[in-house]
């Protein structure tokens, strides 16, 4: 009897582990369209919501910048010239900033949308609920310094490195392959 109480747990835990697999893989082939969907959306959203956005065509051959906690996912290019460029940056999660920066022919950011951000909510999120304390003064700028210069946001400060170094990543992701971009 002691062989059976001690086999028997152990092929429960089995089956129940594999029924639980199962289940998920079922969920994820369910769902995985739909999320990957709002995602693309997400980003459509983000674009079109800069200032003076036209169609934004995707650009699928690019140079990007080798800076740490900061990773540019997507370049755009509309019909007026204006660049956008999608960066994932580390605030004080990693990973929890993911924006559209636009920027125009003479390489200045014209605005910053935000796709996401996983931030802490009320602190981290400042850098979206309060445009006024960050992010409207990065318009404007086109170079790495000023960017560095801007005010950080009180009690938000990882998050708001996070924005900068996004901004800083897109200005310079924008010079790499400025001959493409503006032609």
């Amino acid at each position: 009897m002691a062989n059976k109480s001690m086999i028997m747990p152990p092929i429960v835990l089995a089956c129940v582990c594999a029924v639980c697999c199962g289940l998920l893989a079922l969920v994820n082939s369910i769902t995985k369209d739909k999320i990957t969907a709002a995602e693309i959306q997400a980003v459509q959203d983000s674009l079109s919501a800069l200032p003076d956005a036209g169609a934004f065509e995707e650009i699928t051959d690019y140079a990007t910048p080798e800076m740490e906690k900061v990773q540019v996912t997507g370049l755009y290019s509309d019909e007026n010239h204006q660049t956008a460029v999608l960066v994932t940056a580390d605030g004080y999660n990693k990973g929890g900033l993911q924006v559209a920066v636009g920027i125009d022919a003479e390489g200045a950011v014209t605005g910053v949308t935000f796709v996401s951000i996983t931030e802490t909510p009320g602190l981290g999120t400042k850098v979206e609920s309060n445009p006024e304390l960050l992010l409207d003064s990065l318009v404007g700028m086109s170079d790495a310094q000023s960017v560095d210069n801007a005010d950080a946001i009180t009690g938000a400060t990882f998050s708001s490195n996070g924005l900068k170094n996004a901004v800083k990543c897109a200005l310079e992701t924008y010079e790499l392959n400025k001959e493409v971009l503006v032609g």
